[in-house]
């Protein structure tokens, strides 16, 4: 071996030390000072991944796993794109341990397993998202029976727990003017949601969440025929399934990353099979697609194929619960997109950002990049979910 193959074969094992004697101490302060203090120390309260350390992790997983050849490719084509560096870290670590989930227990079980806690699927009913209603007087009439049943991936306690909050929620919901759309909707059984029935209807407690979004932009956009709505970090596509179910003409395009992509693939091709599907795939140029594009009911995106996508494309662009993931140049990003290709742009946010990965400035209620040329048409604080609010702006 040459002395320049030594250096960097040396290189090579003194940086891998260096990477493992980290996370071995990091565990042992952890455990002295506890996880609170550690993260407040190190200017951040979540656990997180960079995107280095993702491949590198992703690279080995993949080898030593089956996985759906749909989802490899996302993940693959993920981490090959220039952007890829630059991904909120917050998202990485969650992005390695849904991976993990669906390996393990399947697409088919994704919302126990991964929406109950994520995607708009936090259901405990002591979230501070219903803290408002808490104490709400329950007056539907409802199946007893339906507050006591077990759920597959949930213990007994968190099973009650997530009965009453989608109780909670729907009692809500039947008293303040959205039975209309308890009308309209119903969950779709893929993906072993946790049900709770009303009426012989079905309703989760993501599903309960739309309402409250899909209210607010159907009182507010025309939808014809002709209509094109574009979502970002859509998670499992529930606003997709709430809007589809109430206006069966919309084109909806989704464009979020691996594997929350293939999650929001595999379930809305499920729910809606009389549907054409335009399936997440490797593109180079809008005219290599642009036909099957246009003519498809439902498209899927990594979200640095959008840049392909021509100006005004859409009429209403869609943000909710994942712009505070993000990191802020990431946003600003984002912003500029939405003010090239849309019309009206809608976004729900934590009034202050609560999940901490970098020490640059956060996110609250008033400080996201709005541009000069957005009219406001609505900005305020939510009632439900508590601690939110809600913006739409006509983009001129």
């Amino acid at each position: 071996m040459s002395n320049i193959s030594q250096y960097k074969f040396i290189k090579i094992i003194l940086s891998l030390l260096k990477k493992i004697i980290k996370i071995k101490l990091e565990k042992i302060i952890k455990k002295i000072i506890g996880k609170k203090l550690f993260y407040k120390i190190i200017g951040r309260n979540v656990s997180t991944l960079t995107s280095e350390n993702f491949l590198a992790w992703w690279i080995d997983y993949k080898k030593s796993n089956k996985l759906d050849l749909d989802l490899e490719t996302m993940i693959n084509d993920l981490t090959e794109s220039h952007n890829f560096n630059n991904y909120s870290p917050y998202w990485n670590n969650l992005a390695q341990n849904h991976i993990k989930l669906l390996n393990e227990n399947g697409i088919e079980n994704f919302k126990q397993t991964i929406e109950r806690v994520h995607y708009w699927g936090e259901g405990s009913v002591r979230s501070k998202l219903l803290q408002p209603i808490w104490s709400d007087e329950i007056t539907i009439l409802y199946n007893p029976d339906e507050l006591q049943k077990k759920h597959e991936f949930c213990s007994e306690k968190e099973s009650l727990e997530y009965n009453q909050a989608n109780l909670i929620l729907l009692n809500y919901l039947v008293n303040n003017g959205y039975e209309k759309y308890l009308n309209e909707l119903e969950e779709n059984k893929f993906g072993n949601s946790i049900l709770f029935n009303y009426k012989n209807k079905k309703y989760s407690h993501s599903l309960l969440n739309s309402i409250l979004e899909i209210d607010v932009i159907k009182k507010n956009i025309i939808f014809d025929e002709n209509t094109s709505i574009l979502e970002i970090g859509a998670g499992s596509g529930r606003i997709c399934s709430a809007l589809l179910q109430a206006e069966n003409k919309l084109k909806y395009t989704i464009a979020d990353i691996a594997p929350t992509l293939y999650i929001a693939q595999v379930n809305l091709s499920n729910v809606f099979k009389d549907k054409k599907i335009f399936k997440y795939r490797k593109f180079n140029s809008f005219e290599e697609i642009e036909k099957e594009f246009i003519s498809c009911d439902i498209r899927f995106l990594l979200p640095e194929q959008i840049k392909f996508i021509p100006k005004k494309f859409f009429n209403l662009s869609i943000a909710v619960d994942c712009l505070h993931e993000f990191k802020k140049n990431q946003v600003e990003e984002y912003f500029n997109e939405f003010n090239r290709l849309s019309k009206f742009f809608y976004f729900k946010c934590q009034n202050t950002q609560t999940a901490i990965f970098e020490r640059k400035e956060m996110y609250s209620i008033n400080n996201y990049p709005v541009k000069n040329n957005w009219e406001k048409v609505m900005h305020e604080k939510c009632f439900i979910p508590n601690g939110y609010f809600q913006a739409l702006y006509k983009i001129n």
